[in-house]
Order: C-alpha cells, then sequence, then structure tokens
C-alpha cells in the first residue's frame, strides 16, 4: 500500500507544480498588461492583485509540500 501513496503522492505534486507555473505565468502577463497599459480603471489592477495572490498561495504551498520545479523535470 505504501508504494500506491507515494504514486498517488507524486501526480498530484506534478500536477500542482504545473498549475504554479500556469498560475505565475497568468500573474506574469497580467502584471505586464498593467504596466504598458495607458489608462486604468482600477479593475486590471485588482486581476493583477488577485493573481498575484494566487500566486504567493501556490509558493507558500509548495514549500509546506516540500516540493520544487526540479522534481517536475525528472
Amino acid at each position: 500500500m505504501r508504494w500506491f501513496r507515494k504514486s498517488l503522492r507524486t501526480e498530484y505534486d506534478q500536477r500542482f507544480l504545473e498549475e504554479l507555473l500556469d498560475a505565475k505565468a497568468k500573474f506574469e502577463a497580467k502584471r505586464y498588461m498593467l504596466d504598458v497599459s495607458i489608462e486604468d480603471t482600477g479593475e486590471l489592477a485588482a486581476q493583477v492583485k488577485q493573481a498575484e495572490m494566487l500566486y504567493f498561495f501556490y509558493l507558500k504551498e509548495a514549500k509546506r509540500r516540500n516540493v520544487s520545479l526540479s522534481s517536475l523535470r525528472s
């Protein structure tokens, strides 16, 4: 039963890291749009803040789970 848990944990860690990379890409894209935008109504700034908070949540969770991107590549 122990091997099953390890393979399941590995699968979920890989999914988690893929979501982390996706959140990072979305955050950077929205931050770039905010930087180059001429007119800001506040909605874009709120979306950037939301994306930033989600990304930092994923980073905290990765640290708690003790997973890294190097484990995704192997």
